[in-house]
């Protein structure tokens, strides 16, 4: 988060948070050095970068990697947002073209997302694919969903709130392995794995409770598991834990029984 509040202008603001939040995947201090040696190259206006007379070069990225992510492929995505940008004005306006007339979150973040994949082509398909999931394969979509609760919720010193196409009680929760395992422990969701129809049981719990901002309860429990307050090998922690009373994983102690919102 800390990278788009580098900038004023709405237009660099929604591009970095679209850069920033498409690599924040790995450890904390490696996404943090990718992304300061890439908006280095990006200076000092993202936007203007990626829109100008002619695209970002090979050169500028050409020793930038992320994890999996060769520098041919971070520079097939900077395209990629480059054509978006030109084509629609802005990534909200992208989105709002993938939605057509439907509300359904998962549709259009399904739209949003092939646009980008229809502009990549047919090139590094792996890397493609990750950059660019596609929910209705089952990819919760961690990422993207940050991304959007960053653009459309605002006002509590945490998210952004620039975009009007979305309302807050229409998102869903970004759904990393902090979150899956909280969600569990919880009782927020039956599923195991971290996939959409997890992410989309966990949000209903949350809109069962506040159906307006369901997720203004994302980052305060993520940061429990963030900041190492909450893991599957330190549960020695427990009763100092702020969720222990709901939790159903708290070391040798059985639940409180709590009914859960699945019913």
């Amino acid at each position: 988060m800390r990278f788009p509040r580098r900038y004023r202008d709405p237009r660099d603001i929604e591009t970095a948070a679209f850069l920033a939040a498409t690599f924040a995947f790995g450890r904390v201090s490696q996404i943090h050095r990718f992304l300061e040696r890439l908006f280095a190259e990006l200076s000092p206006s993202p936007h203007e970068a990626l829109c100008g007379p002619r695209p970002v070069p090979f050169r500028r990225v050409a020793g930038l990697s992320h994890r999996f992510i060769s520098p041919k492929g971070v520079h097939r995505f900077l395209g990629c947002v480059r054509k978006a940008l030109l084509a629609h004005g802005s990534l909200e306006g992208l989105y709002r073209r993938g939605t057509g007339e439907s509300v359904d979150l998962r549709e259009g973040l399904s739209g949003f997302l092939g646009g980008f994949r229809r502009a990549w082509g047919k090139d590094l398909p792996r890397e493609r694919d990750f950059l660019f999931p596609d929910p209705w394969g089952g990819s919760a979509c961690k990422r993207h969903n940050l991304f959007l609760r960053w653009m459309v919720r605002g006002g509590d010193g945490v998210d952004l709130g620039i975009w009007t196409v979305l309302a807050p009680g229409d998102l869903v929760v970004p759904l990393d392995t902090h979150m899956a395992r909280l969600g569990r422990w919880m009782r927020l969701t039956r599923r195991r794995g971290a996939d959409w129809k997890a992410a989309e049981e966990i949000t209903r719990a949350f809109r069962s409770v506040c159906p307006e901002d369901p997720l203004r309860f994302d980052f305060p429990l993520t940061r429990i598991g963030i900041l190492g307050e909450c893991t599957a090998r330190r549960r020695g922690r427990c009763r100092a834990c702020p969720i222990a009373p709901v939790c159903a994983a708290r070391e040798g102690e059985l639940a409180v029984a709590v009914p859960s919102p699945l019913g």
